[in-house]
C-alpha cells in the first residue's frame, strides 16, 4: 500500500514512513499511560504523596498543551522531518533523564520533558498526510495511527508492569529512549521533506495563528474536539476505572483487565476503519455527514449508562468508545478544510482544544463526583456525572451541527442574485 500525494503535489509518502510515523505514536502513547501501572512503584520508592502523583502523570499533558501551538507553526516553517526528528530526540533524552532521576524533582523535569518531546507525534504524521495524500488516504492514515496508539496504551499497562518488576523501571525507560533515538534516525533517513510554501514567516510564530481562529470551521469542528472527542479521551483514559471499581465492585486487577479489553477492542475498530474508511470518507464533506449521522449514538450510550448506574458494565463503556469512533475524522478533517500552509497550525490548534478539554473534563468529573458523593452516595454521584458529560457532549454537537446550517445560509447570501430576464416582446 503506498499513500501518494495528490498530483499537484511533489513527494511521496510510503508504507514504510507510515510503519515509522506509527511506532513514534505508539511510543508516545506508551510513556502517556505507564505512569498509572508503575504508580505503585514510584510511590514506595520515593515516598510519593497523592498528590505528587498527579502533579507527575499530568506534567506529561501540561507540556504537550503548551507545546501544540508553536509545535504546529514550526511544521508549516521549517516542515515534518526537521520539526519530527528533534522531538522524538528530546522524547529519547526525556526517558534517560527519567531512568536517571533520583528524586520526584528529577522525574517531574523528565515528565515535563516528556510532554515536549512527543508534543509533533501525532500532529506531523497528519501535516504530512495533508500535504502529501488524498483525503480519502488521509482518513486511513488517520485511524492507524489512532490504532497505533491504542496498541501504545495496551503495552503501557499489564506488559509495562510485567517488564519493570522483573528488570526494573529505569532499565525500561533506557530501552524506550533507545527506542525514540531509533524512530527519530529512521524520521530522518526515509520520511521526505518540504520547503514552506510561499509567505510562511519565521517570525511572529503564534502570530500565524490568527487566520485559523478566524476561520468558521475551526470552531464548529473544535467544538466537537473540545467537548465530545475530549470527553472521550478523558472517560476512556481515567474514569472507567473508578466506574468499575467504585460503582462496579470490580477488584483493582479486574478492573485493569476489562480495561484492556476495551483498549484490545478500540485497536481493532481502527483497524478496520483504516481499510474501510477510504469508501466512504472521499472528501471532507464525507467526514462532516459521518459525524453528523452518528455522533447521536455516543452521546445517547452515555445517557443509558447513566441510566443504568451499577448494571452498566464495562461492555456498555466499549461500545461507548466504538460509538464515538467518528470523532476520529476531526483532525485530519481540520486539515482538509485548512490551506495546505496552515495545515500545521490548524491541527495543532484542534489538538490544543482538544487536551484543554480532556484536563478540564478529567478534573471536573472528579470534583462533581466529589462534591456530591457525601450527599447522594457514590453510584448517584457517578451517574450524574456521567449524565453531565452527555448534556455536554450534546452542547458541542450542537454547536457543530447549528455551525454548519449558519455557514451555509451565508455562502447562500453572498452569492449574487441571478439576472433578470429582459422582456423580448
Amino acid at each position: 500500500m503506498e499513500l501518494t500525494r495528490p498530483a499537484a503535489s511533489k513527494g511521496h509518502l510510503g508504507t514504510a514512513v507510515l510503519v515509522i510515523f506509527a511506532a513514534g505514536y505508539l511510543l508516545s502513547s506508551l510513556l502517556r499511560g505507564v505512569t498509572a501501572a508503575l504508580a505503585p512503584m514510584f510511590t514506595e520508592q520515593f515516598a510519593l504523596s497523592a498528590g505528587e502523583l498527579g502533579l507527575l502523570a499530568g506534567s506529561y499533558f501540561a507540556s504537550f498543551a503548551i507545546l501544540q501551538l508553536p509545535m504546529g507553526a514550526l511544521l508549516d516553517r521549517f516542515g515534518v522531518r526537521a520539526v519530527l526528528v528533534v522531538s522524538l530526540a528530546i522524547a529519547a533524552l526525556s526517558c534517560v533523564l527519567f531512568a536517571v532521576a533520583d528524586s520526584f524533582e528529577g522525574l517531574f523535569g523528565a515528565r515535563l520533558l516528556t510532554g515536549v518531546g512527543v508534543s509533533a507525534c501525532l500532529i506531523a504524521p497528519l501535516t504530512a498526510a495533508r500535504l502529501w495524500t488524498t483525503p480519502a488516504l488521509q482518513q486511513r492514515l488517520n485511524s492507524w495511527m489512532l490504532m497505533a496508539g491504542a496498541l501504545g496504551l495496551i503495552l503501557g499497562t499489564l506488559p509495562s508492569e510485567s517488564l519493570a518488576t522483573r528488570f526494573g523501571w529505569p532499565m525500561l525507560f533506557l530501552v524506550l529512549g533507545v527506542l525514540f533515538a531509533a524512530v527519530a534516525l529512521l524520521v530522518a533517513l526515509q520520511a521526505p521533506g518540504h520547503r514552506p510554501a510561499a509567505g510562511v514567516s519565521p517570525h511572529g510564530i503564534l502570530r500565524g495563528y490568527a487566520s485559523i481562529v478566524r476561520t468558521a470551521h475551526i470552531w464548529r469542528i473544535g467544538a466537537l474536539g473540545f467537548f465530545n472527542y475530549a470527553i472521550l479521551v478523558a472517560v476512556q483514559t481515567l474514569w472507567i476505572g473508578p466506574w468499575l471499581t467504585q460503582v462496579m465492585g470490580e477488584s483493582p486487577r479486574g478492573a485493569a483487565l476489562e480495561l484492556l479489553y476495551i483498549n484490545v477492542i478500540m485497536l481493532f475498530v481502527f483497524l478496520v476503519m483504516g481499510y474501510l474508511s477510504p469508501r466512504f470518507l472521499a472528501s471532507a464533506e464525507d467526514g462532516e455527514q459521518v459525524l453528523r449521522r452518528w455522533t447521536p449514538a455516543s452521546i445517547v450510550l452515555l445517557v443509558v449508562i447513566a441510566a443504568l448506574g451499577a448494571r452498566a458494565d464495562w461492555y456498555l463503556f466499549a461500545l461507548f468508545c466504538v460509538a464515538a469512533w467518528p470523532l476520529s475524522v476531526t483532525h485530519p478533517l481540520v486539515g482538509q478544510r485548512s490551506q495546505p500552509a496552515e495545515a500545521g497550525r490548524a491541527i495543532a490548534f484542534f489538538n490544543l482544544l482538544l487536551f484543554v478539554g480532556v484536563f478540564l473534563w478529567q478534573w471536573g468529573f472528579g470534583a462533581l463526583v466529589s462534591a456530591l458523593a457525601p450527599e447522594v452516595g457514590v453510584e448517584a454521584a457517578y451517574r450524574l456525572a456521567v449524565g453531565a458529560l452527555a448534556a455536554l457532549s450534546l452542547a458541542g454537537y450542537l454547536v457543530f451541527v447549528t455551525g454548519a446550517r449558519v455557514v451555509t445560509i451565508r455562502a447562500q447570501d453572498a452569492r449574487p442574485a441571478a439576472s433578470p430576464v429582459k422582456d423580448r416582446s
